[in-house]
């Protein structure tokens, strides 16, 4: 019976070191752009058979976006194209940005992505999310595209709570960017989602501390629809 705890003690060892590899691998490889070729490709397989809005407002990023259900019912009447996958940094979206940006010529481009960015194993400072973010904007300009440019500020999360200061100082720096750009504005999605004292509110998302429940993805929209109606996204296009 010794002998059978002990190997099977050791089964168990190297089942945790096997997922504790695995776990690194995976975080070693979402860092490169080309982790997330299937889900881009995915995008553009879908857009062959299931066409996507035109004169659309445009919203791209990562995990946050990827996993709102109802995009669209709580943008409405403002039609939106999704565009959320993996757990996407800057660089990433603007790595495949001739395939989920330039092809669609959007009313608006909203960016939500940069959390992962300050999450990242390799090690990420806010100022290194500006920077990605400026070279993201200066790209898409060079290229034409001149629709405007929409960041969703960095938000809290229980899980992340340590994170958070850098996660401030990312949204000032890029705040503080995009105030003196044409074309470009911030949106502040954090007020809502920290109680009277400054407080990250719980009750916004998941076991895990780091998901959004419903009520995380109501708050997130009411932040954000109303920017979008007063800009005139919920009607025709005039002219670009």
């Amino acid at each position: 019976m010794r002998r059978g705890l002990v190997a099977l003690g050791a089964m168990f060892g190297f089942a945790v070191l096997v997922l504790f590899g695995f776990l690194i691998y995976v975080l070693l490889a979402s860092g490169d752009p080309k982790y997330w070729e299937g889900e881009i490709a995915a995008f553009e397989r879908r857009d062959v058979s299931n066409p996507p809005p035109s004169d659309a407002v445009l919203f791209v990023g990562g995990r946050d976006l990827r996993l709102w259900p109802s995009l669209q019912e709580d943008m409405a009447p403002v039609p939106v194209i999704q565009r959320g996958f993996g757990g996407a940094q800057i660089p990433h979206i603007n790595h495949y940005r001739s395939r989920i940006i330039l092809p669609y010529r959007p009313r608006a481009i909203l960016i939500m992505a940069g959390d992962a960015d300050l999450a990242d194993v390799r090690g990420r400072r806010p100022e290194d999310v500006l920077d990605d973010f400026r070279t993201l904007v200066l790209s898409l300009r060079a290229e034409g595209e001149d629709a405007p440019i929409y960041f969703i500020s960095l938000r809290p999360s229980p899980a992340r709570d340590e994170r958070w200061y850098g996660a401030q100082r990312a949204n000032a720096l890029i705040a503080d960017y995009v105030a003196g750009q044409r074309g470009m504005y911030f949106l502040d999605v954090t007020a809502k989602m920290l109680d009277a004292k400054g407080n990250i509110r719980d009750d916004l998302y998941r076991w895990d501390g780091l998901t959004l429940n419903e009520q995380g993805y109501r708050v997130l929209a009411e932040a954000i629809k109303p920017a979008l109606i007063e800009a005139g996204y919920g009607g025709l296009r005039s002219s670009r």
